[in-house]
């Protein structure tokens, strides 16, 4: 790989990391002030149905919202980044499932917002290297 190509995907990689973390700003931020209403009276019954409920538990949007907080000052920051790719990854693919099973007029947006996660979690690969192994390398034996 040239020096020119290189310096290329380092830029892409730095500009998805800062959209997938303003995303994840935003609406983290959105779970405890609601800015934006959730859940969408647009969105139709069953979003909605859904949506309430888990409002209604007091717990989640807190706790997703920590989440999307931390994921997004990782990928500022690119600190522990790996870890909270994947941290994230199953609340990516649920929000992927949900917009195009219950709100398929934003799905187009969820499913950008996976592509950009998968992006990074290929782009920093190797750090996954130690979670693919049958036995951890401190545990192996010869």
């Amino acid at each position: 790989m040239t020096t020119k190509h290189k310096r290329a995907k380092s830029w892409i990689t730095i500009l998805v990391r800062f959209l997938l973390g303003a995303g994840f700003l935003f609406n983290g931020i959105n779970m405890f002030i609601m800015f934006m209403p959730l859940p969408n009276p647009e969105q139709g019954a069953l979003a909605t149905q859904f949506l309430t409920i888990l409002g209604e538990a007091g717990y989640f949007y807190p706790i997703l919202g920590t989440v999307k907080i931390l994921t997004a000052l990782a990928l500022f920051s690119n600190r522990y980044l790996a870890f909270m790719l994947v941290a994230m990854f199953p609340i990516t693919l649920n929000g992927i499932l949900f917009h195009f099973r219950m709100d398929p007029s934003t799905a187009i947006v969820a499913l950008f917002i996976g592509l950009l996660q998968v992006y990074l979690m290929y782009t920093y690969r190797e750090q996954y290297t130690t979670i693919f192994q049958s036995k951890p390398s401190a545990l192996k034996q010869d």
